[in-house]
């Protein structure tokens, strides 16, 4: 499957039981050629059944292979599916065309050298532009997912069910054989069902593998067993429908697996390891097993016999081993000769950089975080960032009429939360190889990524609006950060971090569309919802300040699974998601005035909308005087001195108490408990000063709750 290649650590973002998934899968399509292209075709000349126990093995795995690879590739293209053609249609479309003719020509060339070795090869110009088109070699994966892509990203707007069935429909009549099929054509018509069935029921996906179980394990692999021998017995396999039904329960099978496998430390990490290096094994191996074939088969089978009676049982497991190993080899020779080229598309001039803010291959936008994502990040981040404590007034539980559990970021290294999400980021790029990171942000994050690169041994640069705060301004360059000042939008802080990055070819980490920062920006919220847990006071509310949306879109992967209602806060005039959420999609807002400076970016992050959009309760909106009225509340009930992008968080948990009702009028009942995250600490004395001063009011004063 395309991934991004040449990586050792896991990249961001990234399901890791579907990296363990995709390295079982690439092992058992090396295994099956290993046995149909060479195994069977040895003469053993010994009255044992090995290789057709083999054979029937290989077979036996067939439902499964493709259709679990093919549905792994739609759960990693989903976020892809809705961006703009031009943002997805290069790493997408023409990045696996690109792909699929240039190693066609290398396969064409190389198979030529080994003309008995049964697979599919173009002997002609003639034949040669058919597999480019319409009748695809054994590259077919490359091709289908190009056109697997452009398929779900045009019909994206038509009902799943709708696509679903379709394209069942089609796989079940191509098992029958009645369309023509030469070539691969085939594998393409059954596995677009697969395909489309990772994009559209990706978190239905997510759950099942969140929720496996040995017991589930169990079950569905009985189930497959049960539904194989079945097809068997009743000769069924070419009736309509059955091999689609077989492979249903394949899939499920094969992610109980894979998100069991996960969870077993050196075998789940080695599985994951090879499952984000599966495009040069894919391309490679096929060319390697036919070299292979060539030098092997004659002197295997002209072995004395005791050797070839011992040798054929373990020969397949042995030489698909062979077979990865040599394969990755080749990779690792071919990029550092400088053929990077065969393995991605030739880079535009400059650097690419996407959305997300990290130079990444483009094989892949980000795939959503999810809730073992950010316990993966806390486990990380453990003994990195400060585990700050939970804080409660009786002051302030008596003006909320609630239990208020406030988690003190202001107290955390750098002095606010954002440290948790450049860490994990920031950390992740240096096992990777990176020498340097680029930043932008209001300052928080900046100062964050500094902090972070000065930890691993990075340079770091910080792009910040011409308008920052000074106290942030200084603690990047007080942590060895290169500081620059541009523009007072994110627009012009983005192009000028831009610029940076692809000028020191370092990578961009964003301060709220990355996948990192939001899984580490979580663990602060599944800290929170842990303590108040262990204290026997469970939260019945998370409420999280936005500005670029990456703390409540961690909050809410946190508090998946749990009957936590997560709200976000927002200042009036500032309120991008709450005009989101409404809209559907990612809405930008003139930032209005307002003390919380760290909560104006203008636009909520596609990635963090995508993780909000269905799990966020809603959005309170604040106005400066009840975020001054917070920040007030916890200098003098507290003692604690929080920024006012960080009161914001309390002065939204005073909302929602003093307004039980659902913002429709429904009545929603009293939060006993809610948990505040105070995101950040970094404030300028002469503000303080301002703040401090002045009678607290009447929370039902406060704006209202968007739904």
């Amino acid at each position: 499957m395309p991934t991004r290649t040449d990586q050792a650590a896991p990249p961001a973002g990234r399901v890791v039981w579907a990296d363990v998934a995709k390295g079982a899968c690439i092992i058992l399509v090396v295994l099956w050629h290993v046995i149909v292209k060479h195994y069977l075709r040895i003469d053993w000349r010994i009255d044992l059944p090995v290789p057709g126990a083999w054979g029937l093995l290989g077979e036996q795995l067939l439902p499964l292979r493709m259709p679990l690879f093919f549905t792994l590739s739609g759960i990693f293209a989903a976020n892809a599916v809705a961006r703009p053609w031009r943002v997805a249609g290069r790493p997408r479309i023409a990045r696996n065309l690109y792909l699929y003719a240039t190693w066609l020509l290398i396969h064409t060339a190389l198979l030529a050298l080994v003309p008995d070795f049964p697979t599919d090869r173009a002997t002609s110009l003639g034949g040669l532009l058919a597999q480019l088109t319409v009748t695809p070699s054994n590259l077919w994966y490359l091709y289908a997912l190009a056109l697997y892509f452009a398929l779900a990203k045009a019909l994206r707007r038509v009902h799943p069910a709708v696509l679903l069935a379709a394209s069942g429909a089609l796989s079940a009549v191509a098992a029958t054989g009645l369309l023509d099929s030469p070539g691969n054509r085939g594998q393409v018509y059954q596995n677009l069902v697969f395909f489309l069935a990772g994009v559209h029921l990706r978190p239905y996906l997510q759950r099942w593998a969140e929720g496996a179980t040995t017991r589930r394990l169990a079950a569905t692999g009985t189930a497959y067993a049960v539904a194989l021998a079945a097809m068997a017995t009743a000769g069924a396999e070419g009736r309509p429908g059955v091999r689609l039904l077989v492979s249903v329960v394949a899939v499920a099978f094969g992610v109980t697996a894979a998100a069991r496998m996960a969870r077993l430390g050196a075998v789940g990490g080695a599985l994951a390891r090879l499952g984000r290096r599966t495009l040069p094994i894919y391309v490679i191996h096929m060319p390697v097993l036919a070299l292979l074939h060539g030098f092997l088969a004659g002197p295997v089978a002209d072995l004395n016999r005791p050797w070839r009676a011992l040798l054929m049982a373990a020969y397949p497991v042995l030489l698909t081993a062979v077979v990865l190993a040599l394969s990755l080899a080749v990779h690792r020779g071919l990029t550092a000769a400088g053929a990077r080229w065969l393995f991605d598309l030739p880079r535009r001039a400059g650097t690419d950089h996407n959305r997300e803010g990290e130079t990444m291959s483009p094989s892949h936008a980000p795939a959503l975080p999810d809730r073992a994502s950010v316990e993966e990040a806390a486990r990380w981040l453990s003994g990195r960032v400060v585990r700050t404590p939970v804080l409660n007034s009786p002051a302030i539980d008596r003006l909320a009429g609630a239990r208020i559990l406030l988690k003190a970021e202001n107290l955390q290294t750098g002095g606010s939360y954002k440290m948790r999400g450049a860490m994990l980021a920031v950390g992740r790029l240096a096992a990777a190889g990176h020498t340097g990171v680029v930043a932008q942000s209001t300052g928080n994050h900046a100062v964050a990524v500094a902090l972070a690169a000065r930890r691993h041994g990075l340079a770091a640069t910080v792009v910040l609006p011409v308008d920052a705060a000074p106290v942030k301004v200084a603690r990047a360059r007080a942590a060895g950060a290169r500081v620059v000042l541009a523009g007072s939008t994110v627009e012009e802080r983005l192009a000028a971090a831009r610029q940076f990055a692809a000028a020191d070819g370092h990578p961009l980490v964003d301060a709220y569309d990355h996948p990192d920062v939001v899984a580490g920006q979580g663990s602060a919220s599944l800290e929170l919802i842990e303590e108040a847990e262990r204290a026997g006071t469970p939260l019945d509310a998370l409420v999280v300040p936005v500005g670029g949306g990456g703390g409540v879109a961690g909050a809410c992967l946190a508090a998946h699974g749990t009957p936590i209602a997560v709200y976000g806060v927002e200042p009036v005039g500032c309120d991008s998601l709450a005009r989101s959420l409404a809209a559907g999609r990612p809405t930008p807002v003139v930032p209005a005035p307002t003390i919380a400076d760290g909560l104006r970016p203008g636009c909520v992050g596609d990635l963090p909308f995508a993780v909000a959009r269905d799990a966020v309760r809603g959005v309170v909106r604040v106005d400066d005087e009840a975020i001054a009225e917070a920040f007030r509340l916890l200098l003098l009930e507290l003692k604690v001195l929080v920024e006012p992008s960080g009161a914001a968080g309390l002065a939204g948990a005073l909302r929602l108490a003093a307004h039980p009702g659902d913002p429709d009028g429904g009545e929603r009942g009293r939060y006993r408990t809610v948990g505040v995250v105070l995101t950040g600490g970094n404030v300028e004395a002469d503000l303080v000063a301002r703040l401090a001063t002045g009678p607290v009011a009447d929370p039902a004063r406060m704006e209202g709750v968007a739904a």
